[in-house]
């Protein structure tokens, strides 16, 4: 494989692992739940597509932190 793999490969390894830690403690699961509350569970769409743009983004960020942990809960980094 390239270095340039290897190297995307050990900082998502790394990143992984941070959340992963952060998320299996309390404080990390109380915050999850916040989050998740505040940006996953709500609507989407709306009739301003830059409202729904936004709604998109916020909920990007939390499916980042939740994939991030599944690829350390599943062993495949």
């Amino acid at each position: 494989m390239s270095e340039a793999y290897e190297k995307i490969k050990s900082r998502l390894a790394h990143k992984s692992e941070l959340v992963h830690a952060f998320m299996n403690s309390e404080a990390g699961k109380a915050l999850m739940e916040v989050l998740e509350d505040e940006f996953f569970n709500g609507d989407l769409f709306n009739p301003d597509p830059n409202i729904t743009a936004y709604n998109l983004g916020r909920r990007d960020v939390v499916m980042y932190l939740q994939q991030l942990k599944r690829l350390r809960d599943d062993g495949r980094i």
